[in-house]
């Protein structure tokens, strides 16, 4: 295969470009290898861009795929992540002896595992590679806490809520050490008089933080956290208009964390089957501003990421598709599967990094 460098005003559908072609804002729009279309060509021009690397295919040539994966970096990552459950469960004992809580303290746990992730494009790769802990709750914790602040970043929340926020994503579900183990860790379906105990867990945690001098937005992520927009969520049943945004945020967070973590029932979910139950099932129950925007960004984080699709064949996403971020385009060594148009096929899992 031959690269040369192409000027804008001469590509050409089909062409094959050989770097990543950034928006203003530094999104990845499109990745290196992706097929181009009209519309991408529009797109590049617009951009600003002159002239494009390109790849010059010598007949039935292959494809070759690439990786973004940086070991190094991710073992960084990796070690972060692993340190933090033993911060975490200092934190969480002081909260429940009532010592008072520091934000700046709180805050650094995960601020520490952002600054190995570097951007929420790495996080979510990482995530999805990740060792999770032995105890799923703090795992969990640190999850949503990462997940929020990708999306406050997205939503170009200012600095200060958005600490807030990440700090509500890991003390979230602080109440639930107030709640009986043996209801907690109960593999069965638990009772009426269970769930409703469980379902407690959010005013509990509320008047912990509290107690601790919480900021205000941190308690009510804690309390508000399990409202839905429908007015069908817990424990007040707030309509959507009512649910402050903290906790809207972390809702989003710790559903998608929920549907694509490990469980001892089962294994990790595809990212891209989480993506689109979120949108087929969940736009009556999240907030449809903040689930739009967090469906179709983190898809982006997925561009470029080898995948396994259902027929068996492995490929490269390379291009998204906003109106269903579930069913992108990738490339494989036969060519381009446009998930949209071939809806017989899907994106069963990423392929783990070796």
């Amino acid at each position: 295969m031959k690269i040369i460098r192409q000027l804008t005003d001469e590509l050409q559908p089909g062409m094959v470009i050989n770097q990543d072609i950034y928006n203003r804002n530094k999104v990845l729009l499109l990745a290196k290898g992706a097929t181009l279309s009209d519309e991408n060509i529009k797109t590049i021009k617009r951009l600003g861009y002159s002239v494009v690397s390109v790849q010059k295919s010598h007949g039935d040539e292959k494809a070759e795929f690439w990786t973004r994966f940086d070991e190094e970096k991710y073992a960084e990552f990796q070690k972060s992540y692993s340190d933090s459950q033993e911060e975490v469960t200092g934190l969480l004992k002081k909260l429940n002896e009532g010592d008072k809580v520091d934000i700046n303290e709180v805050y650094q746990v995960p601020q520490t595992i952002l600054n190995e992730a570097r951007s929420p494009y790495n996080l979510f790769i990482y995530l999805s590679q990740v060792e999770q802990l032995d105890d799923h709750t703090y795992s969990h914790s640190i999850n949503v806490s990462l997940i929020c602040s990708a999306i406050c970043q997205w939503l170009n929340i200012d600095p200060d809520t958005t600490k807030d926020i990440i700090v509500a994503g890991l003390l979230h579900d602080i109440g639930k050490s107030r709640i009986d183990q043996e209801i907690l860790n109960k593999p069965e379906q638990l009772t009426p008089a269970e769930w409703e105990e469980m379902k407690k867990h959010t005013i509990y945690g509320y008047r912990i933080l509290e107690e601790a001098e919480a900021p205000y937005n941190v308690r009510i992520g804690a309390l508000f956290h399990h409202e839905r927009m429908d007015g069908k969520g817990y424990p007040t049943g707030l309509p959507g208009k009512e649910i402050p945004l903290t906790a809207k945020i972390v809702a989003v967070a710790d559903v998608y964390d929920a549907m694509t973590s490990k469980r001892t029932y089962r294994s990790r979910v595809c990212p891209f089957k989480v993506i689109d139950k979120l949108q087929g099932d969940f736009y009556t129950v999240l907030d449809t501003k903040i689930l739009l925007t967090f469906l179709s960004r983190i898809a982006e984080c997925y561009v470029g990421e080898l995948v396994r699709l259902s027929d068996g064949r492995t490929g490269q996403v390379v291009v998204i598709n906003r109106l269903q971020p579930s069913r992108p385009m990738v490339r494989t060594s036969a060519g381009i599967v446009n998930l949209f148009e071939e809806t017989n096929i899907e994106i069963a899992e990423i392929v783990p990094a070796e």
